[in-house]
């Protein structure tokens, strides 16, 4: 009961703990599990359609590179395309910025825009700093072809450190 009465509590306070990956809904596009952090929450309609993606360490660690190989297949050319990353620890949001997705491909991917339809298999290494404060991170990232702001697609991922 205190339990039950703690958690109700924090959720009048707008404090969630993240939804395990497991819980997938009907009817909400997609929705589904690419491992055990990231989940894929794209509209059926969207541009992308993400095949795969991998993460390695499975479970990322302070001051240890992550290493992220996913494939998608690209449904329609985009010229140019942005995206949206939130970073929130809790209830505090600590990035909330765009990114210009032609100019991080290539200079982390060495690939360039236009991008035709077909498969795209991305490479990227992130680092995770020393610093990062204990807790549940949730990261959200949806992208939007320019020309005529369609989703591309959209991830939710929830990590503990």
């Amino acid at each position: 009961m205190l339990v039950q009465e703690a958690g109700g509590v924090f959720t009048s306070l707008g404090i969630h703990a993240p939804k395990p990956l497991s819980a997938i809904r009907e009817g909400e596009g997609k929705n589904h599990t690419l491992n055990n952090i990231i989940r894929d929450v794209s509209e059926e309609d969207d541009l992308l359609d993400i095949k795969y993606a991998d993460i390695d360490p499975e479970q990322p660690k302070r001051s240890t590179p992550v290493h992220i190989n996913a494939l998608a297949y690209v449904k329609d050319r985009i010229e140019s395309a942005t995206g949206n990353i939130k970073v929130k620890w809790g209830f505090i949001t600590l990035l909330n910025r765009n990114y210009d997705l032609c100019k991080e491909l290539e200079t982390n991917l060495n690939k360039t825009c236009p991008v035709e339809e077909g498969p795209i298999e991305l490479s990227i290494d992130v680092d995770v700093p020393g610093f990062v404060p204990p807790g549940w991170f949730h990261l959200e990232a949806t992208a939007w072809r320019d020309s005529d702001e369609k989703q591309l697609g959209r991830i939710l991922a929830d990590v503990h450190f």
